[in-house]
């Protein structure tokens, strides 16, 4: 999938020379956005015509927390880092809808911190204060989108995207301390449980985009 998305991104790169000479637009645009994973994010296009844009965006990360006491353990549960993305922007009706291809240089990850004293940890009872730190990282990874925005015209607009970036399944680290100190049956324990959260979160192979916002061209 992902050499199919990376080929058609190429393919249409290489063609942009060829039609860039039939009402070439000029004007860089921004934008200001909100997006559901990204946070705040701020994007940059150019036109290569009235047809086709090359489209820049940064992100902060969206600002994610939350304290859970569900388990013997309590987690404090934070969302880190932001998702950069460069991609072309294909208007077909030379107007604001867009249909978008794309990489996604994502830096999104999900933190847990946990504390706990007597624990039971997969199936085995842990006697003392158990420290447990995880994990879940999505790769980079291309991306496919559509929306309304960023059109040719010169002038304040609006944007809405929505889309998905095909990162795989996630990838699961735990570990922990038990009084200070590294424990064998506590490792052996995470390890299970890291096994187990892998499988529970392998169908989440992919990272929503959706997002809305303000341009302007100039």
């Amino acid at each position: 999938m992902k050499k199919l998305l990376l080929s058609a991104i190429v393919g249409s790169v290489m063609a942009m020379p060829s039609i860039a000479s039939a009402n070439s637009a000029d004007g860089v645009g921004v934008a200001v956005n909100y997006g559901l994973i990204s946070g705040p994010e701020f994007e940059m296009t150019y036109p290569i015509n009235d047809l086709f844009q090359v489209r820049g965006a940064l992100s902060t990360g969206v600002d994610l927390s939350e304290s859970t006491n569900d388990t013997d353990v309590a987690y404090d549960v934070k969302s880190d880092g932001g998702i950069h993305r460069l991609s072309v922007d294909y208007h077909p009706f030379a107007g604001s809808f867009f249909m978008s291809a794309g990489y996604a240089f994502n830096g999104f990850k999900l933190k847990a911190n946990g504390t706990g004293t007597d624990v039971t940890v997969g199936n085995d009872d842990i006697t003392g204060t158990v420290n447990i730190n995880g994990a879940i990282e999505w790769d980079s990874a291309p991306m496919l989108s559509l929306g309304w925005g960023h059109s040719p015209a010169v002038g304040w607009g609006a944007m809405f995207e929505v889309g998905a970036i095909f990162t795989g399944a996630p990838d699961v680290a735990l570990s922990g301390t038990l009084d200070g100190s590294e424990d064998a049956t506590l490792n052996a324990a995470l390890a299970d449980e890291e096994t187990k959260l892998k499988n529970d979160v392998g169908d989440y192979d992919f990272l929503p985009i959706l997002q809305a916002g303000v341009t302007y061209r100039f």
